[in-house]
């Protein structure tokens, strides 16, 4: 276990929440992702929290929806203000000591994140599965308890969204 997982779960305990935390062989794809999920018999739906940069600003943003779903740039720089682009492997594992494909959307350093938009896709799901902190750990949890945590750790920077594809 290391400092992102013991963050994650100070913030459960803090809530007073009770998702499934399990421990794993390292993910780093979607294949890996539901390989594990059978044998543990996790029946979530798997998420995605993507770790953005702004080309201007340098602010750090987290984009959450279902694993299925794609980024719509356009989309996000609308909401955002400004264009928006993947942060790289070596700034992710820098800055959170996550590797790429792992970022957990909770559990962070204060002000790293600016904004967090949400897919409202998320809600339609009974429960979904998201990285806790590294590659060798996800929770899963109800999306209320996700709107819980996120609420509690970035307060008026979530901004819950119907993505509107601009195709």
């Amino acid at each position: 276990m290391n400092g992102n997982n013991k963050r994650c779960y100070e913030i459960l305990e803090k809530l007073d929440l009770h998702p499934r935390v399990v421990t794993h062989e390292a993910i780093l794809n979607y294949e890996v992702a539901l390989k594990v999920d059978r044998e543990l018999g996790l029946t979530g739906t798997e998420s995605k929290t993507l770790f953005l940069k702004g080309k201007k600003s340098g602010n750090h943003y987290l984009f959450i929806t279902l694993a299925s779903e794609r980024m719509d740039s356009k989309f996000l720089k609308n909401l955002l203000g400004e264009k928006i682009q993947m942060v790289t492997g070596d700034e992710m594992v820098e800055l959170t000591g996550m590797m790429p494909g792992c970022m957990t959307p909770f559990g962070l350093q204060s002000g790293l994140i600016q904004k967090v938009v949400v897919d409202n896709k998320i809600d339609s799901q009974e429960k979904l599965i998201l990285a806790f902190g590294s590659e060798h750990m996800s929770v899963e949890m109800t999306p209320s308890d996700l709107k819980q945590i996120l609420d509690y750790e970035y307060s008026d920077s979530v901004i819950y969204v119907d993505v509107v594809e601009n195709g």
